[in-house]
């Protein structure tokens, strides 16, 4: 008899298409969830609920919880490395993603960030996976930095049973006069 197939995952998470430019082709060759639909991105909370627990009502309450946090412009200004071995852009300031999951988590509590696997939210974009990235690429990137930034919308994305990630439901963040 076959194991039965992991369930299905899903993540609420902050485009941020401002850097795909610069760091698409090294996702797409460290990052095996870049092949599989999701873009560069700052994750607010995952994992979150398997897509069949998704209701109209969860989303509403995303929304709700979403809805009082105004767009806000970042840089991503260096390079960071965290001791697991994944290399990511660091956001300024981070405080408005660690606030934005905060709020989502203190709203779902049976999802905390990273499973609760650490005990401090570390807002990051992703760049490579494995501590193998070659130092020429890294360098590649951070000739590109600081790269200026919006954060205007938090995405729900859902995977599917082939494993690759479609966008649910975007979330528009309140307009600012700042960003």
């Amino acid at each position: 008899m076959s194991e039965p197939a992991p369930p299905l995952e899903s993540a609420l998470l902050v485009p941020v298409p401002e850097a795909e430019p610069c760091v698409q082709k090294h996702r797409f060759r460290h990052d095996s969830v870049a092949l599989l639909g999701v873009p560069a991105h700052i994750t607010v909370l995952y994992p979150f609920m398997t897509p069949d627990e998704i209701s109209d009502s969860a989303t509403a309450a995303v929304e709700r919880v979403l809805e009082h946090f105004p767009e806000f412009p970042f840089l991503l200004t260096r390079l960071e490395h965290f001791p697991e071995g994944a290399t990511y852009l660091a956001p300024e300031p981070a405080a408005p993603f660690v606030d934005l999951t905060m709020a989502i988590a203190e709203r779902f509590p049976e999802y905390p960030p990273y499973g609760g696997a650490h005990a401090d939210v570390i807002p990051h974009l992703t760049v490579a996976q494995t501590p193998d990235a070659p130092a020429d690429e890294l360098a590649e990137i951070e000739r590109h930095l600081p790269i200026r930034c919006v954060a205007r919308e938090a995405w729900l994305m859902v995977e599917d049973d082939k494993g690759r990630w479609h966008t649910r439901t975007r979330f528009a963040l309140a307009r600012s006069a700042r960003a």
